[in-house]
């Protein structure tokens, strides 16, 4: 009995979703609280009002980054199919792609970003403009970056890819206590989560490029309008999570008080604890379901694992939220966060009903069926809209989030999907 038991632990230990997704739950586990670390230590050395100004420069920055996300899905999948056939070269020429039409494209950002930057400095309600810039500079190391970070995930290469992110992570907490602690403040802060960034640039490009530096020169041809359908789907669904992740900070910020707006962030952030708890799951997802759509073999028993284990980690968080709100707002961030626990177990429900809808789109994308993609965007317009016109109070925008992650969920639970098709 005791070999049976042995054996089917062997088994487990070889299943290549299993071992995936314990390297990266590792290293998600790793940068999810060295980001907590810098959060907790920035909003103690920044205070209520300027923690408040971060956060939403922060939640404007990710839903700016959308694009970034999109291209990495559509070079996951590229990578993924390159690699299952055996083409080093045009990994090669894949990598060189992104790193020189995205670096340009990058360059680019942060010329605009910084003339625009007088005005989001008077839209987020911020003194001067140098917070702002920064920002604009983490954007713009952003839309290189986690593509680039899209091949280690297409090629299953998880330890790669889990180095990448923790660089950037350990270089932005370090980083920040050294530039808090010289009073540098906010600005601080903004650079040093731009120097993690660049760090983090450095590794993960010169990994790459050395990687396949001996593969021969290949071209990249690729089926331009298939790919312009594809990257519609796939942006249409990706500004859609990202609008229900974070659309409701930024408005919060706008049309309340700076300490309200403040509090709401902190418990939005550690509401959040969840969906990055659970982050590892589509991330092995995606490439697992791509090469199981590819090669005809199920996918339905990937998505059930990956739903058992968020039923598993989130409900347990859930259950922490609801009877030690104060005491994870207070670990967190401090006594003068402590109005922020009354609102961190509802936002769990919503943070967990969007880890729950993310990771079915992403199952979906994978597959190549995209029939959820106009219905979820309904959904996240109207929630968009419907927190802009009510929200007489907090806990107003936040039912009105949960109602919208459950909404979103439902649609693409029970949306028709269309018949796969071949990857872009």
């Amino acid at each position: 009995m005791l070999e049976a038991g042995g054996g089917r632990f062997r088994r487990l230990l070889a299943d290549d979703l299993v071992r995936h997704g314990a390297i990266v739950f590792v290293a998600q586990g790793l940068v999810n609280v060295l980001n907590f670390a810098f959060h907790v230590l920035v909003s103690r050395r920044l205070g209520v009002d300027a923690y408040g100004t971060l956060n939403a420069l922060i939640a404007g920055f990710t839903m700016l980054a959308v694009p970034s996300a999109i291209a990495t899905t559509i070079v996951v999948k590229y990578a993924a199919e390159f690699r299952a056939v055996g083409d080093f070269a045009r990994l090669r020429a894949l990598t060189l792609r992104i790193l020189s039409v995205l670096g340009l494209t990058a360059l680019g950002v942060f010329a605009l970003g910084s003339l625009l930057a007088p005005l989001f400095a008077g839209f987020f309600h911020v003194d001067g403009i140098a917070p702002v810039v920064l920002t604009v500079g983490v954007l713009s190391l952003n839309v290189v970056v986690p593509v680039l970070r899209g091949v280690f995930q297409g090629v299953e290469d998880f330890r790669a890819f889990a180095i990448s992110v923790l660089i950037e992570t350990v270089a932005k907490l370090v980083l920040a206590f050294a530039f808090t602690a010289w009073g540098l403040g906010l600005d601080g802060a903004l650079a040093a989560w731009l120097l993690g960034a660049l760090a983090s640039f450095i590794w993960t490009a010169a990994v790459l490029v050395n990687a396949y530096r001996h593969e021969d020169a290949a071209p990249l041809r690729l089926d331009y309008e298939r790919l312009a359908r594809t990257s519609a789907a796939v942006a249409v669904a990706t500004l859609c999570i990202a609008s229900l992740s974070y659309s409701d900070v930024v408005i919060v910020k706008h049309v309340f008080d700076s300490r309200t707006a403040g509090l709401y962030a902190a418990a939005a952030l550690a509401g959040k604890i969840l969906f990055w708890l659970v982050a590892f799951v589509p991330t092995i997802l995606l490439p697992r379901a791509i090469h199981r759509a590819a090669t005809g073999k199920p996918v339905i028993g990937v998505l059930l694992q990956a739903m058992a284990v968020i039923a598993v980690f989130a409900g347990s968080g859930l259950l922490l939220f609801a009877f030690a709100a104060r005491a994870v707002v207070g670990a967190l961030f401090g006594a003068a966060y402590l109005g922020a626990a009354p609102l961190l177990f509802p936002y769990g429900i919503a943070t967990t009903l969007l880890a729950i809808l993310n990771t079915v789109s992403v199952y979906k994308i994978g597959v190549h069926r995209f029939g959820f993609v106009i219905p979820l965007a309904v959904v996240a317009l109207i929630e968009l809209i419907a927190v802009a016109l009510f929200h007489e109070s907090a806990f107003q925008v936040i039912r009105i989030v949960i109602a919208g992650d459950a909404a979103g969920l439902v649609v693409v639970l029970v949306a028709t999907p269309e018949s796969r098709a071949p990857g872009p």
